[in-house]
C-alpha cells in the first residue's frame, strides 16, 4: 500500500469520523456560534487598537495618522477599544449561554442572561463594594474567555437539570407567560449567586478569582499553544481534514482553538497598551494571511497558474477562482479542481502549508515582522490584512514569499495534472469528430 492510500485510510477511518462528531457536537457548537457572534466586537476593537498605535513617523500619511490621533486623544480611541474588544469576554457569556440553551430547547434569553449574570458576579472582586461599586475590566477581555465558556455551558446545564426534575416556582395559569418565564429564573439565579460567590469567597484567602484560578489553571496549554508544533500540528489537521472534504478550518481553528488564539490575541494588546513587548506569535491571522493566502492550502498562487493553464478545465477554474481566492474564499478550487481525495495534490496539497509555516514562524521569531496585535475580517485580501494585524508594512513581503513559495511546490503536480486533461480533452475532441455525421 503507497504512503498516499495510507493516510487516505487514516482519513477517512480515524480523522474525518472524529472530526464529524467534534463538528456536531452541541456544546463545541455553543462556544463556535457563541464567538463568532463576538467578531465584529473583535474586529472593530482590534482595528481600533491599530488607529491608535502608528507605526512611526517620516511620511506625509504617517504624519498625518500621528496628527489625527493628537485631536482625537489617544485614551479617546483606548476606550472605545475596552468597550468592544476588551470586554468581548461578557458578549461571549450571553452568547454561549444563549445558543446552548436554544439547542435544548429551553428559553433562550432567559439563559444567555442569566450566563451573562454569572460570568460577571466571577470577575466581581470579592472587594467589589469596599472599591466604591467599581467593577475592573481586566478579567473581561481575553483572560475571561475560559470563564465565559464555563458561565456559558454550566448555566443552561442547570436550568435542563431543574426543568427535567421539575423544580421550579409555579406560577397560577392567569399570570402572563414572560411573567411567569421569568419567575422560572429565580431559583438558578440564587443557586448560581450561592456558588460563585462561595468559590470567590475561598479563592480570595489566595489572591484569586474565578478567571485568575481558571488561568493558573489553563496557563500551561496558553503557553503551549503559542508553539511552532501546534501551530503546525493546526495547520497538518486542517489540511487533512479539507482532503477528505470535511471543513477543517471550521472544525479546528473555530471549534477548538479560537478562544485560545482570542486569549493570545487579547495578551498581545495588552502588552502593547501598556508599552511591553508582545508575548504570542500564534493569532488567527498567522493562518488567515499568511500561512493560508487564499485559503486553505495556500492556493492563491495556484489559482493564477491555473489562470494560464492550456487546459480548458484548469483555466476555468482559475478564471472562476481568482475573485474569491484574493479574499481567502477557495472552495470553488478545492472541489472544483478538484483538490479533494485526488492524489494529484495530496503533496502540494500538505508540503505548501508546512514549509510556509516554516517560514512565517522563523519571521516572527526573528522579528523580521511585528507579532500581531488585531484581528481584521478573514476575508480580506492577504497583503493588507496582514499589514493591519501586524501594523508592519513587512508582513506584505513575507505574505509575497509564501506565495512564490506555494507556486514553486505546485507547478510540478499543476503539470502532471494539466497533462492528463490536456490528454483526456484531446481524446473528446476526436470522439466528439468522429460522431458528427460526414458532409455528402
Amino acid at each position: 500500500m503507497s504512503i498516499f492510500n495510507k493516510v487516505l485510510q487514516f482519513v477517512e477511518a480515524i480523522v474525518a469520523p472524529m472530526a464529524a462528531k467534534v463538528s456536531c457536537q452541541r456544546h463545541i457548537n455553543a462556544i463556535k456560534d457563541g464567538f463568532v457572534a463576538t467578531m465584529p466586537f473583535l474586529i472593530v476593537g482590534s482595528l481600533l487598537l491599530v488607529l491608535a498605535f502608528p507605526p512611526g513617523k517620516g511620511n506625509f500619511f504617517l504624519d498625518g495618522w500621528h496628527s489625527l490621533i493628537e485631536i482625537i486623544g489617544q485614551q479617546n480611541i483606548l476606550a472605545s477599544f475596552q468597550i468592544s474588544m476588551g470586554i468581548f469576554a461578557v458578549y461571549a457569556a450571553f452568547s454561549i449561554g444563549y445558543n446552548l440553551a436554544e439547542s435544548y430547547g429551553l428559553r433562550s434569553l432567559n439563559s444567555g442572561l442569566l450566563s451573562l449574570f454569572s460570568f460577571l458576579l466571577a470577575v466581581a472582586p470579592v472587594q467589589f463594594i469596599d472599591m466604591g461599586g467599581i467593577m475592573p475590566i481586566a478579567n473581561m477581555g481575553g483572560t475571561g474567555a475560559f470563564t465565559a465558556i464555563l458561565t456559558g455551558l454550566l448555566v443552561p446545564e442547570l436550568q435542563r437539570f431543574l426543568r427535567d426534575k421539575n423544580i421550579r416556582l409555579k406560577m397560577p395559569d392567569a399570570v402572563p407567560p414572560k411573567i411567569s418565564a421569568s419567575f422560572d429564573l429565580l431559583i438558578p439565579v440564587v443557586i448560581v449567586s450561592i456558588v460563585v460567590v462561595s468559590i470567590n469567597a475561598m479563592l480570595a484567602n489566595y489572591d484569586l478569582n474565578i478567571p485568575t484560578a481558571i488561568m493558573e489553571i489553563f496557563k500551561p496549554l496558553v503557553s503551549a499553544s503559542d508553539s511552532f508544533f501546534a501551530c503546525l500540528l493546526a495547520v497538518i489537521m486542517i489540511q487533512l481534514l479539507w482532503f477528505g472534504g470535511i471543513h477543517g478550518s471550521s472544525v479546528v481553528v473555530t471549534g477548538i482553538l479560537y478562544p485560545v488564539l482570542i486569549i493570545n490575541l487579547g495578551l498581545n494588546q495588552e502588552a502593547l497598551a501598556a508599552g511591553e513587548d508582545l508575548p504570542k506569535i500564534f493569532v488567527n491571522p498567522i493562518l488567515d494571511f499568511f500561512i493560508f493566502v487564499g485559503g486553505a492550502g495556500g492556493t492563491w498562487g495556484f489559482v493564477v497558474l491555473m489562470m494560464r493553464s492550456k487546459s480548458t478545465h484548469l483555466r476555468t477554474i482559475g478564471k472562476m477562482s481568482i475573485i474569491p481566492s484574493t479574499f481567502n474564499i477557495n472552495e470553488p478550487v478545492i472541489f472544483g479542481t478538484p483538490i479533494v481525495m485526488n492524489p494529484n495534490y495530496f503533496i502540494p496539497w500538505m508540503l505548501s502549508p508546512i514549509i510556509n509555516t516554516c517560514i512565517v514562524w522563523a519571521a516572527f521569531k526573528t522579528e523580521i515582522i511585528s507579532k500581531i496585535i488585531a484581528l481584521p475580517p478573514w476575508t480580506m485580501p492577504a497583503p493588507i490584512g496582514a499589514i493591519i494585524a501586524t501594523n508592519s508594512s513587512t508582513a506584505a513581503f513575507v505574505v509575497v514569499l509564501c506565495v512564490v513559495v506555494s507556486v514553486i511546490i505546485y507547478y510540478p503536480f499543476f503539470k502532471i495534472h494539466e497533462k492528463q486533461l490536456l490528454a483526456e480533452e484531446k481524446a473528446n475532441e476526436e470522439q466528439e469528430m468522429e460522431l458528427k455525421p460526414s458532409k455528402a
